[in-house]
């Protein structure tokens, strides 16, 4: 890679851009061109940014993959991009192609389709990493999907392979004025995670292994008080929805182990949605509001964690951020950036060899060091007693990275 890459950011007026932009502003001098692209000119009216510092150029372009490739590489060739960071919400497996064909190297947060479920299009993904073949690529790097399997790395480091893993959220954002039903992320995509698509666990290797869940992941709540109890103490504990997610796909398919993700919202939130499913069979957009810790300040924080089972212990990995510190963004996409920042570290620093990698699979590139120091993430280590009972054996409250020299000048938040 280039010291200075040309970078493109597809996406460019959305939240987690938004986020992105807000912080490259300290590091811009590491890239050579910005060029930000989008189908509408948002970006360019966002107060919250240094648009001088940033020196960019946009693009007001509507991709259309894979009917309007020449398009896409005509542009990629005229800016002489190095990277393409995907942050839309584009089919990814048609993009993921069309950028390998150019041979520049493709990062995105997460995986989408419109007509394949998720399960199916990361294990496409997975099945294929080496196919992509003309430049390095990394996938699903955000926070869950992303940071949060460099943790579980880190514990089958520590430990081993465990018996099964359970990714969790509770996000307890809320306006601080006044409540209105909100979410800390694109609106669109949680109802298409949460109510349009179908819901499942994975219990292991391959598309056999796929325990499908119907018909949605709101109509499959559990309570979460036996995930949440051991490391934060609540009076009553909310519901959680099992919900199909990219990280739970990949790490059961590299490990072939049990993998799921229970993700709960506020508690009104969620009982709201509840509400109107119930009584329209569906929830639209409009019954939503998107939280972005600007034009409304937030109150409350977004936790996400994982949960390692051994037969004789649980390792907790958990990172928490109040809303209420953000400046700019909220809490949700700043977790989501630091995913980002880390693949792009990884790329600035030509360390792999062409060929699509998930961030478990970089578990010995400077992406962990990135990770751990740009995040608080708490380790917490239970035995298991009788009757499973859990007793806190170790606590660290934050990770440590143990970087060398040669990563140094790669940090960028």
């Amino acid at each position: 890679m280039l010291e200075k890459p040309n970078l493109l950011i597809a996406g460019a007026s959305g939240g987690v851009a938004n986020a992105l932009l807000h912080h490259m502003t300290s590091v811009r001098d590491l890239f050579g061109k910005l060029i930000l692209l989008d189908r509408n000119n948002k970006v360019l009216r966002d107060i919250y940014l240094d648009h001088e510092r940033l020196k960019y150029e946009f693009l007001e372009v509507e991709l259309m993959l894979p009917d309007r490739v020449d398009e896409y590489h005509r542009i990629l060739r005229e800016h002489a991009i190095d990277i393409v960071l995907d942050i839309t919400d584009m089919d990814s497996l048609p993009f993921i192609e069309a950028t390998n064909d150019a041979a520049v190297s493709y990062v995105n947060t997460g995986m989408n389709d419109e007509k394949l479920s998720i399960e199916e299009t990361v294990i496409r993904a997975f099945e294929k990493k080496e196919s992509y073949n003309k430049a390095p690529h990394i996938l699903c790097s955000g926070m869950n999907p992303g940071n949060v399997n460099m943790w579980v790395r880190y514990g089958i480091y520590r430990f081993g392979v465990p018996n099964e893993i359970i990714h969790f959220e509770y996000d307890t954002s809320k306006f601080v004025r006044q409540w209105h039903p909100m979410m800390t992320w694109s609106v669109h995509e949680f109802l298409v995670e949460c109510v349009r698509d179908t819901t499942g666990k994975i219990l292991g290797r391959g598309r056999e292994k796929v325990e499908q869940l119907l018909p949605n992941a709101l109509e499959h709540r559990k309570n979460m008080h036996a995930i949440l109890s051991p490391i934060m103490k609540f009076d009553k504990y909310p519901d959680g929805m099992i919900t199909m997610h990219e990280e739970c796909v990949s790490i059961g398919n590299k490990y072939d182990i049990p993998s799921q993700f229970v993700y709960a919202v506020h508690p009104k939130t969620m009982d709201l949605l509840v509400k109107i499913y119930e009584k329209k069979g569906n929830v639209s957009k409009d019954a939503l509001e998107l939280g972005n810790n600007t034009s409304e300040m937030l109150d409350g924080a977004d936790n996400i964690g994982v949960a390692l089972e051994y037969k004789d212990k649980r390792v907790y990995y958990f990172n928490t951020i109040p809303s209420v510190a953000i400046i700019g963004t909220n809490a949700t996409f700043t977790q989501v950036i630091v995913g980002v920042f880390a693949a792009l570290n990884v790329l600035i620093s030509d360390e792999l060899q062409p060929g699509a990698y998930f961030p478990e699979d970089l578990f010995d590139t400077c992406y962990r060091h990135f990770v751990f120091d740009n995040m608080r993430v708490q380790e917490f280590v239970f035995q298991k007693g009788r009757n499973e009972h859990l007793k806190l054996k170790s606590f660290n409250p934050m990770l440590k990275s143990h970087k060398t020299d040669h990563y140094r000048h790669l940090y960028i938040i």
